[in-house]
């Protein structure tokens, strides 16, 4: 139940966010403009509501392979148990893809010459390897260290409603201050989606490719090292308060 809870959280988390992409990007839709506090509403939403659906099916609500891999370096879960995870945040990211392009089928043929990968991975600003990579490190540092401390604090077992909350508030906040790298902080969010982009028929996608440097290098390894980073950090704290 907990690997399903992954999965779960992590769809009802990507879901939201790449719909909400579409209708901003693409043509036949009712939005069809970026705002960006409503882009910051939509996507805290999203996260807000994957993180408390997880939790109330019984997972960890890890729902970030930067966390995994902080819980595995940390001893928190085994290999298996890791692999287990990443193995559901890749399928919840290719189901979301896949729903996305389902739901918005006519909206992407009618979008021709449109750039369509912003939709399901995050890109810079502007595009600076080893500035991206440090703002990248410090973004999601930021923002999960907010969410899994709300989350040790709160004990994890009536936890959904203020984790959620804490999500929320989290993303907001780091979308007004440390959006330079694109909205990412998830390696989930825009490398997992990014391989399913270049998997799935999309149409329209007219041979547009994957910035595959910029998603290694930064969004994988920046947002993972982020990710330990706050694990390493929570636990210390926690460890430090007894």
């Amino acid at each position: 139940m907990i690997y399903l809870s992954e999965f779960v959280g992590s769809l009802v988390f990507l879901l939201g966010g790449y719909c909400y992409m579409s209708n901003i990007t693409l043509k036949k839709t009712l939005i069809g403009k970026l705002n960006f506090v409503e882009l910051s509403f939509a996507w805290s939403l999203s996260v807000g509501f994957g993180l408390c659906i997880a939790v109330v099916l019984g997972g960890p609500a890890l729902l970030n392979p930067g966390v995994v891999f902080g819980m595995l370096f940390s001893g928190g879960i085994t290999g298996a148990q890791a692999c287990m995870y990443l193995l559901m945040e890749f399928l919840a990211a290719g189901s979301a893809v896949g729903l996305t392009v389902l739901n918005f089928h006519d909206s992407f043929k009618a979008s021709e010459g449109i750039s369509k990968r912003g939709i399901f991975s995050a890109y810079p600003v502007e595009k600076h390897m080893v500035l991206n990579f440090f703002q990248e490190v410090c973004a999601t540092f930021v923002f999960l260290f907010l969410v899994l401390g709300a989350g040790k604090v709160m004990d994890g077992k009536t936890v959904a409603l203020q984790l959620g909350a804490i999500g929320f508030a989290a993303v907001f906040l780091l979308s007004l201050t440390l959006d330079l790298t694109g909205f990412s902080m998830n390696a989930m969010r825009s490398v997992f989606s990014s391989i399913w982009f270049a998997l799935i028929p999309i149409p329209q996608k007219n041979g547009e490719k994957v910035d595959w440097g910029y998603q290694l290098v930064v969004n994988l390894v920046g947002s993972t090292v982020g990710g330990v980073l706050a694990v390493f950090a929570i636990n210390a704290c926690m460890a430090a308060l007894g």
